[in-house]
């Protein structure tokens, strides 16, 4: 097991450390107000009747769920915040097994975050729709390349279209060196809308905005080189941005789509190899198909984005976070069945190297966020074939933790 005291906190001068400073002395002097009253001198304490949400055991509801099927992850990690600053957090298992010259697993260890690298490109879309005095309906057709052929409806695609995953485009969620990179894009710009403007999850949606990004960023500030028609220009620009506008605004330096070293990096399993007898999946430089997936950090850095884009508005503004929530952009669907303490926001991750989990080596990631108590979670687990609590998902296993420890 490693433990790690790392730690964060939202900015002395944010809007909530403002607005946290003025309840507590309206709070007080309410307080005083009470003491001078001489009918409530037998008031003691009051208690509310309804439920009361108790920290401790959440943690020892993810730690307990995550360990129910007696199968833990090779290596996993967990973060709990509260109103945006880190309250629990630890680290389990290896980063890489003795096959593959043991690391411990840590908080400040780096992870393939998989699909929660699309929340990142969301934020990232907002910023630069409002800069643009654009909305999430508006169309993407003259932001794309001009000298991609435009397929059957791509001039009624809007933004929200491919945030919502309601494009209708054709395309799979494998052959990501085939269907993600720039040539991939194209190809499906191309074909056109072919599918109902349904939901269908296409990791193609979010893939697009490796170019859209750059494209939008040149209309708002032209003084950066950006040749959308460059393959190798939209990846640089795409990550540049991103670093620029969210991770420095965090003093989270050198975030990106490489991972560590080959010999020290993560390496990714299924706990189904009880000896582990086979290498680690190494997962390359997700640059030329990043949008959808492949940004390498550490939990620490997850949870720190988290906190800045709920409890602040250094990311986006209240009305973007509105707009975001609303339609679950960037974000896993909604459950209400399961969201029974407000609503819940969260996004999924998931790479592997088969549909069968049982054989399937890979990473697990999820972020969600409770808002009704300003709780924040991230887990991460370099493994697949885990068995949780009651089968469930880890998004669902989070979920049954959090309302499990209201009492």
């Amino acid at each position: 097991m490693t433990t790690k005291k790392s730690t964060f906190a939202l900015p002395n001068n944010s809007r909530n450390t403002r607005q946290l400073i003025t309840s507590l002395i309206l709070f007080a002097v309410s307080l005083l107000s009470l003491g001078s009253c001489e009918s409530d001198e037998g008031i003691n304490d009051i208690q509310t009747n309804g439920p009361v949400f108790d920290l401790d055991a959440f943690e020892q509801n993810i730690i307990d769920y995550i360990e129910a099927g007696g199968n833990s992850p090779v290596g996993w990690s967990y973060t709990i915040s509260v109103n945006g600053n880190l309250a629990r957090s630890n680290a389990y298992g290896q980063a890489r097994t003795t096959t593959d010259g043991a690391l411990d697993f840590s908080l400040n260890k780096e992870i393939n975050v998989a699909s929660i690298s699309k929340f990142y490109t969301a934020i990232a879309v907002m910023q630069l729709l409002e800069a643009n005095n654009l909305t999430i309906d508006d169309k993407i057709e003259d932001w794309l390349p001009a000298s991609w052929a435009k397929g059957s409806g791509v001039n009624n695609l809007s933004f929200k279209d491919l945030l919502k995953h309601e494009s209708g485009l054709q395309s799979t969620n494998n052959n990501f060196n085939t269907t993600l990179v720039y040539q991939g894009l194209k190809d499906c710009i191309e074909t056109g809308v072919v599918n109902p403007k349904t939901r269908n999850y296409l990791n193609v949606n979010f893939a697009l905005f490796r170019v859209l990004i750059p494209s939008l960023w040149k209309a708002v500030d032209d003084t950066n080189a950006i040749d959308i028609e460059n393959d190798a220009n939209t990846q640089f620009m795409y990550l540049l941005y991103m670093q620029e506008n969210i991770f420095d605004k965090l003093s989270l330096p050198l975030v990106g789509c490489v991972p560590e070293d080959k010999n020290i990096a993560t390496l990714y399993y299924n706990v189904n190899d009880i000896n582990n007898t086979n290498n680690g999946r190494y997962y390359d430089s997700w640059n030329n198909k990043a949008g959808g997936g492949g940004y390498f950090m550490t939990p620490i850095e997850m949870a720190k984005v988290i906190a800045y884009y709920e409890h602040t508005e250094i990311l986006v503004s209240k009305e973007q976070r509105d707009i975001m929530k609303q339609h679950r952009i960037g974000m896993d669907r909604a459950d209400p069945a399961d969201e029974i303490h407000g609503n819940y926001y969260g996004k999924n991750g998931s790479i592997g190297t088969s549909s069968d989990p049982t054989i399937s080596q890979g990473v697990l990631t999820q972020m969600v966020m409770f808002p009704v108590n300003g709780v924040d979670c991230i887990i991460v687990m370099n493994s697949q074939g885990v068995t949780l609590n009651n089968n469930a998902s880890l998004r669902q296993m989070i979920y049954d933790a959090y309302n499990d420890a209201w009492e």
